[in-house]
């Protein structure tokens, strides 16, 4: 494959910006999918800790007619942990969304300014008279 040639300095800085973003955006990403897999196996074990309680409570339960009570009473703790669970998810994907938005928006401003650069320079993007290119509108 034939090597890109490097003539034009704003082409340049334009493309360095554009992997300059999509590398921020995909060391967010990358950290919001660690979290999200963290915050999972926490709460992976969180119901294994309650079903073997609730097991446990319900084994040890000699009357069957209270079975649905000791069911209710140990079920309570799972309902915590699947609301505290959903609350750091918002968090981590809050916070994940933000970050992206932030980045995109930075790395955006960058490359309309390296393009802005590319079309107003000389050479490589210039086809009319004045360094104007060809397809902008005058």
């Amino acid at each position: 494959m034939q090597a890109f040639p490097n003539t034009d300095p704003a082409m340049h800085a334009q493309l360095a910006a554009q992997v300059d973003l999509i590398t921020q955006m995909q060391r967010h990403a990358t950290e919001a999918l660690g979290q999200l897999g963290e915050l999972n196996l926490r709460m992976m074990r969180q119901l294994m800790d309650d079903s073997v309680k609730l097991g446990r409570a319900l084994a040890a339960c000699q009357d069957p007619f209270q079975m649905g009570a000791v069911a209710m009473r140990e079920s309570q703790p799972a309902a915590e942990h699947w609301r505290a669970w959903q609350s750091a998810l918002m968090q981590v994907l809050s916070s994940g969304g933000a970050a992206l938005a932030r980045d995109a928006n930075n790395g955006s401003w960058q490359a309309a300014r390296g393009a802005g650069d590319f079309m107003r320079g000389g050479a490589g993007g210039a086809g009319g008279a004045g360094g104007q290119a060809v397809h902008a509108p005058a």
